[in-house]
């Protein structure tokens, strides 16, 4: 057995001597076309002008329209001389909105939705001088305090949970046909108890009885009550019950009896993304990291 072990290590090293050459032949124009195709320096080398290096902080996160927005900036240059320096910021709207029906008690039917819309690109809000009077040894950079404006038409609005409703107010906030799907959605949700429960508590019936029927439950050891059975064995919506359905108005359906108000609320606010440059005199700039602040 050991003799066969030798002769095949010898018998290896042979082979192996026969393809060593052609192997390493085939990594080395492997590793030549992989250089020749993808030179990474060459296509990936950056060159020119280098900005200016650039930091700050601002006041606060939030802010109040119409008011001014205090920041503290340190920045410095290897390259060319400093010439100034300018905030710009986009402006983003976000749309809140809200819709339910507290009549239903089966289920919990609402509207909900929430949007967000750039309603202006980055653009220059101020402009600030450069002076190599706001040197500073201890930090070795420029400094620099200012501040930069918030527009007043930016306040946020929102019209929730009014005493009166606004029809005019609702098509503008939801589009025009939105009542009326919230209507049919809605009616197609509804069951024996919630028409029970919308129609008594809106007082367009004084009693349910001539809709109702009711079927015992061995399981519950209890009546199950509901529409009146049709030849099928099915208890559709009675008739009468969805013509009535179809004379309510979506005020009335969205209106809390208990609370006195309407359930719908509409909310629109903006925040902006601000950002710091710097600029040298060959109008090569750097910039600093970006700032979200909320415009109360």
């Amino acid at each position: 057995m050991e003799i066969k072990n030798v002769f095949n290590m010898k018998n290896m090293n042979k082979i192996l001597k026969k393809i060593k050459f052609p192997v390493l032949s085939g990594i080395v124009l492997f590793v030549l076309i992989s250089c020749e195709r993808h030179d990474f320096l060459d296509e990936n080398l950056i060159t020119g002008e280098v900005g200016a290096q650039a930091y700050w902080e601002i006041e606060s996160s939030a802010i109040t329209a119409g008011s001014k927005m205090s920041f503290f900036a340190q920045y410095y240059t290897t390259e060319a001389d400093i010439d100034h320096s300018e905030v710009w910021y986009n402006i983003t709207e976000t749309l809140e909105k809200n819709v339910s029906c507290p009549w239903v008690t089966t289920f919990t039917y609402s509207y909900s939705s929430t949007t967000s819309e750039e309603k202006r690109i980055s653009q220059k809000i101020e402009e600030y001088p450069h002076s190599a009077a706001i040197w500073s040894d201890s930090l070795r950079a420029y400094t620099l305090k200012s501040n930069f404006p918030v527009s007043g038409t930016l306040s946020p609005f929102s019209w929730q949970k009014p005493e009166q409703f606004d029809e005019s107010r609702m098509k503008s906030y939801f589009g025009d046909g939105f009542m009326q799907h919230f209507k049919d959605s809605l009616y197609t949700l509804m069951q024996y108890a919630d028409f029970k429960n919308m129609y008594m508590g809106m007082g367009l019936l004084e009693d349910f009885k001539a809709y109702t029927d009711s079927t015992f439950d061995a399981n519950s050891d209890s009546y199950i009550y509901h529409f009146p059975k049709d030849g099928a064995g099915e208890t559709p919506v009675p008739g009468e019950i969805k013509n009535m359905f179809e004379g309510i108005t979506f005020a009335q359906l969205i209106e809390n009896s208990a609370s006195g108000y309407y359930e719908v609320e509409y909310k629109r606010t903006y925040y902006l993304e601000a950002i710091l440059r710097v600029y040298n005199v060959h109008g090569i700039y750097g910039t600093t990291t970006l700032k979200k602040i909320d415009i109360n």
